[in-house]
């Protein structure tokens, strides 16, 4: 490895292999990943300015990792400069990052990719391959250019895809909104999470959708016919070849024929970062959420419904383990209910 750390310059040049691994762990970060056809990783930072004192280059056989020099992890450190790096690397690269401010750009990646960002905007142009991608406090978009298995979840975040194909789609999303204009190709194993946020996804063949809903609605754009009932229900369009499992609390899942698909983004613009508002009080979320002791003591039913949504947000459970148990409380309500209604598109 050759690197260079002075006040004209930051080069590291390491060969990793044309399928080896890199690895990013920075609170604050503005980074540009780009594929070449080489077998080196080559580390540059804009205008020759050096690398901030607290990260760490380690290079090993077949890898290479930019790190924090201390064990706290991604925190957001007052006056803490942002990194700012610009990387070229083998087109199959196995790839770890992880940011807690800033931006990401990556483009023509087709390795195995994980990110993971916190207060961060992401753009992935040209990619393929197998990634995962979860992001809190921040938007993405993820432009395929070829078959991709894809993982994307969202905490408060908007995610757009389009291009390409998917041989596998995973989406989990709590608050965000998630756009899908990619085919589904894939013909098992796809599923559809919310809590609150909305799905959009692109029907170009067949699809057959299990859904499992508290509130959430689940609609077509296409020819369709729906079974079932409210909570759970099967929408088929067309042959029913693809299979999507999906599971909402309140969120919606819309399926459509791709023909209004949003205009291509502008480039990327970094933005500054910026911490995260910090956590509320426990008592403070409870509050924000939870309506007046007197408004449950009229209704056990509705105190026990916003218990399993409070453990759900707190993250004591996760969202079929609360849909479950939500099911399990619509299931012993009242059968006179005339508040419940079917989706008007069905």
């Amino acid at each position: 490895m050759t690197t260079t750390n002075d006040l004209d310059a930051v080069v590291v040049d390491h060969a990793i292999g044309t399928r080896g691994r890199l690895a990013i762990h920075v609170a604050s970060a503005e980074i540009r990943l780009a594929a070449t056809d080489g077998d080196r990783v080559i580390v540059r930072t804009p205008n020759g300015t050096p690398l901030p004192e607290r990260l760490i280059v380690e290079a090993v056989d077949g890898g290479l990792t930019i790190r924090e020099k201390d064990n706290l992890g991604l925190t957001f450190g007052v006056g803490r400069r942002v990194a700012q790096l610009e990387v070229e690397l083998p087109v199959a690269t196995e790839i770890a990052v992880d940011i807690a401010s800033g931006w990401l750009d990556a483009k023509g990646l087709r390795g195995e990719q994980r990110y993971r960002l916190v207060s961060a905007e992401t753009r992935l142009r040209g990619v393929a391959g197998r990634i995962q991608l979860n992001t809190v406090s921040g938007d993405a978009t993820i432009e395929l250019a070829d078959a991709t298995d894809l993982a994307v979840k969202s905490v408060s975040g908007d995610i757009a895809v389009r291009g390409g194909r998917l041989d596998a789609l995973r989406v989990g999303t709590t608050s965000g909104d998630v756009r899908v204009d990619s085919p589904l190709v894939g013909r098992s194993g796809n599923t559809v999470e919310t809590l609150s946020g909305d799905v959009a996804l692109v029907a170009a063949a067949g699809m057959r959708v299990e859904a499992r809903t508290v509130s959430g609605d689940l609609t077509s754009d296409l020819p369709h016919r729906s079974e079932g009932r409210m909570g759970r229900r099967t929408l088929i369009v067309g042959d029913g070849s693809i299979e999507l499992g999906f599971r909402s609390v309140s969120g919606d899942l819309r399926i459509h024929d791709g023909s209004a698909l949003a205009v291509a983004d502008a480039p990327l613009v970094p933005t500054p970062p910026t911490a995260p508002a910090p956590p509320l009080p426990p008592e403070a979320r409870v509050a924000s959420t939870t309506p007046s002791r007197d408004e449950h003591a009229a209704d056990p039913a509705e105190a026990e419904r916003m218990a399993i949504l409070r453990a759900l947000e707190q993250g004591e459970l996760d969202v079929p383990a609360a849909m479950d148990r939500l099911a399990a409380l619509d299931a012993d309500a009242p059968a006179d209910r005339g508040d419940r209604r079917e989706p008007a598109s069905d």
